[in-house]
């Protein structure tokens, strides 16, 4: 089969992406302890960048203050406008190899956060605990099991009606610090267990509230998000959404609510919706094992909802670009995104384009990547690459003859506060 339909360019709404192939937002605790960025933050999705990826998109950076005493350690932060200048020179080190950047921000972790230092607990919808996933992925090696919390999961406190609408004020305040960081375009984080999908579910929303309840209400905090943000940043940047396509848990939430939701994000005004599926408590859906799994699930559930939409859908996990090609090309998905196989070889893209699939470096999915970030709180690392983690010491990352100093592209259109 020959590899044309990933490689054509796309445009979403006014940012020309060179084509099919996005970098997934990871999480990879290479910033500060206090979130700010490192050297080797700039690096890593430079490296990306060069590697051919039409799109990169950050790891989730924590938008408001409230969220970070709940996050992990090191995670990137823009809560305030001391992290411009630095989230600024990732944008810059992207752009540097011709590849689009889009910010992922976290409107917070809900339920599946941990106590904070001084013993507070996670807020969420309602007082509902995380239940330990038995349907968990591959399970690494024996020598991480030891790093696993197995302490009882927190129960979280329920957020006051007043605390929502502020979260959704600072979230729309990060998001226009991003455009005034130079990122191309924004995803808001609504899925995987988190937050807003918290809200979605009634699983985890028992809320009596404005806020629960009936789909329409439970959908509400994820629509308010998104208008507060659109109504920020106006046409300066294209504003995204990425949600877990169904929960595949007991009383979680579904596809078809699903489809209800995106019809009015879209309407809204969202230029994309990424996918993921699943969340913490069914992470098998969240990190499938196998490209069958891909094939058999995840690409029907993207099929189904794009049925519904008329603006590009992003479907991560799609690691063989014979897969990714007959998926585009039969409607299916418009752009793939690729997480654990980016950091497996950051030259998936350009040995797709030069017609070298063979030497791909392929991703085994044994998640040791996750568990180092997750359970170790240390730097990625890949069985695969040893590259991962010191990117940093690579000099052609870090390029010396940059353009003169412009105005980021979103900032003119940035409108007044």
């Amino acid at each position: 089969m020959a590899l044309k339909e990933i490689l054509e360019p796309i445009k979403i709404k006014n940012i020309k992406i060179k084509n099919r192939i996005v970098m997934a937002p990871l999480i990879m605790g290479y910033s500060t302890q206090d979130g700010y960025v490192t050297p080797q933050d700039i690096a890593h999705l430079a490296r990306r960048a060069k590697g051919g990826f039409g799109l990169v998109v950050t790891g989730l950076v924590v938008a408001t203050k409230l969220t970070i005493p709940f996050v992990v350690p090191r995670a990137l932060n823009l809560s305030d406008d001391s992290f411009i200048p630095g989230l600024s020179l990732v944008a810059d080190g992207c752009h540097a190899f011709g590849a689009k950047v889009f910010i992922q921000l976290f409107v917070g972790t809900g339920r599946q956060g941990h106590t904070a230092p001084d013993g507070t607990p996670p807020y969420a919808p309602s007082q509902v605990p995380c239940v330990r996933p038995s349907q968990s992925p591959r399970d690494p090696a024996s020598r991480w099991r030891v790093l696993r919390d197995e302490s009882p999961p927190p129960i979280p406190r329920e957020m006051t009606i007043e605390e929502i609408l502020s979260e959704e004020i600072e979230y729309a305040k990060a998001c226009r610090r991003a455009v005034m960081a130079g990122f191309d375009g924004i995803e808001i984080h609504g899925c995987n267990g988190y937050l807003l999908h918290e809200f979605l579910s009634p699983r985890s929303n028992k809320r009596t509230d404005m806020y629960g309840g009936a789909l329409e209400n439970r959908m509400r905090f994820m629509l308010e998000v998104t208008e507060r943000v659109l109504e920020a940043v106006k046409d300066a940047v294209p504003v995204g959404f990425r949600i877990s396509a169904a929960e595949h848990m007991p009383e979680g939430f579904t596809i078809d609510e699903v489809k209800e939701v995106v019809k009015k994000l879209a309407d809204l005004g969202i230029a994309f919706l990424h996918l993921s599926d699943g969340g913490g408590e069914s992470p098998k859906y969240l990190v499938p094992d196998s490209m069958e799994e891909v094939e058999q699930h995840l690409l029907k559930e993207a099929k189904s909802i794009k049925e519904v939409l008329d603006i590009p859908v992003i479907t991560p996990s799609v690691h063989d670009p014979f897969v990714a090609e007959r998926a585009i090309k039969a409607g299916e998905t418009d752009m793939i995104s690729l997480g654990r196989q980016s950091l497996a070889d950051p030259d998936w893209p350009n040995k797709v384009k030069e017609g070298k699939v063979d030497a791909i470096n392929r991703c085994k999915r044994d998640n040791i990547c996750d568990v180092c970030s997750r359970f170790g709180y240390l730097n990625m690392r890949c069985t695969v690459n040893p590259e991962v983690g010191f990117e940093q010491y690579i000099p052609e990352l870090f390029p010396r003859r940059r353009a003169g100093a412009v105005m980021p592209p979103g900032m003119a259109k940035l409108p007044q506060a």
